[in-house]
C-alpha cells in the first residue's frame, strides 16, 4: 500500500469536510461519483440508503438547521481505497443551541472521488435533537 494513496484520500475527506463547513453543496457535488451512495447507520434508524441526488437534499437541509459547522477528527485509520475516522462535529443550530456529537465514517473512493459513505451516529443525541425541532 503507497501512503501517498492514503494520504491523497485522507486530503479527499478533509476538503469535503470543509465544503460542508462552508455549505459549498456545488463543490461537495463534484466531489461524488455519479452513483454515490450514503449510508446512514445503525439501521436501527430505518433511514434508506441515499444515492447522490438524495445525498446533496440532505445535506442541503441539514445546512439550513447548522451554521459554523466545525469537524474534528479524532482518530484515522486508512487503506488504498478508503478512509475511517472517528470525528466530532459542533456547529450551531438555527434556533441558537449548541450542537456537539461523535460520528464514526467509512470513506470508499474511487478515481479521486467519493463512491460510498458510511456513516454512524450517535443516535440517542440525534433522537432527542429532532424531537426537540
Amino acid at each position: 500500500m503507497s501512503s501517498n494513496i492514503s494520504s491523497s484520500n485522507r486530503d479527499l475527506v478533509l476538503a469535503m469536510w470543509k465544503n460542508m463547513e462552508e455549505h459549498n453543496i456545488p463543490a461537495l457535488t463534484k466531489m461524488m461519483t455519479d452513483d454515490f451512495k450514503l449510508t446512514i447507520l445503525p439501521a436501527s434508524l430505518g433511514i434508506p440508503v441515499h444515492n447522490k441526488e438524495q445525498a446533496v437534499k440532505l445535506l442541503s437541509s441539514i445546512f439550513e438547521k447548522r451554521s459554523n459547522i466545525q469537524t474534528t477528527p479524532n482518530e484515522w485509520v486508512e487503506s488504498e481505497d478508503s478512509v475511517a475516522v472517528q470525528f466530532t462535529v459542533t456547529a450551531t443550530l438555527a434556533n441558537g443551541s449548541p450542537y456537539k456529537s461523535d460520528y464514526m465514517a467509512i470513506y470508499r473512493f474511487k478515481d479521486g472521488k467519493m463512491v460510498h459513505m458510511k456513516e454512524f451516529l450517535d443516535s440517542k443525541y440525534l433522537s432527542e435533537l429532532h424531537s426537540q425541532e
